[in-house]
C-alpha cells in the first residue's frame, strides 16, 4: 500500500513540475506578433508602388492598417501558424498613384489567405496558402 501511495505521489509531483515548466518566465509563449507594428517591402516578391505604404499593426487578436484604405480584421497565432478572419476595409476610391488600387485588393487578398509566418532580423514574413510571400519591416 505504501509502495502504491509513493507511486502516487511521485506521478502527481512529476506532473506539477511538468505544468510550472511550462509557465516558466522567459520561455516562448503566447503571440510574438503582439503589440508589433509592420511596413510592407516587398508584396508578392515585388515592391510596391513608389509614393505608396501599407502598414500593419498586431494587437490583443486584432490587426489594423492601412493601404490606400484602413483594413483591420482578428488574427490567432499557434506555433508558426497565422489566421486571419473577419477582414473588412473603408471603401475609398483612390486614384493616384495609378495601380493603387490594384495593389491595394492583391494585398489584402494575400494577407487573408496567411497560413504561415516567420520573424527574423526585424522581419515579418507571412506565407499564402499560394505560397506567396508579404515582406514587412518592423516600423519605427
Amino acid at each position: 500500500m505504501k509502495a502504491r501511495h509513493l507511486a502516487t505521489l511521485t506521478l502527481a509531483t512529476i506532473i506539477l513540475l511538468s505544468m510550472a515548466a511550462c509557465a516558466l518566465p522567459g520561455l516562448p509563449t503566447g503571440d510574438p506578433l503582439k503589440g508589433t507594428s509592420w511596413r510592407l517591402l516587398t508584396l508578392g516578391g515585388a515592391g510596391l508602388i513608389p509614393g505608396t505604404a501599407i502598414t500593419a499593426t498586431f494587437e490583443n487578436g486584432q490587426v489594423h492598417g492601412s493601404a490606400c484604405n484602413s483594413y483591420g480584421g482578428s488574427y490567432k497565432v499557434g506555433g508558426d501558424k497565422l489566421t486571419l478572419s473577419d477582414l473588412f476595409m473603408t471603401e475609398m476610391a483612390c486614384v493616384e498613384p495609378q495601380g493603387i488600387m490594384e495593389q491595394e485588393r492583391q494585398y489584402l487578398e494575400m494577407l487573408g489567405m496567411a497560413q504561415t509566418f516567420k520573424l527574423s532580423g526585424g522581419q515579418l514574413q507571412v506565407f499564402s496558402a499560394g505560397g506567396e510571400v508579404l515582406t514587412f519591416l518592423a516600423a519605427s
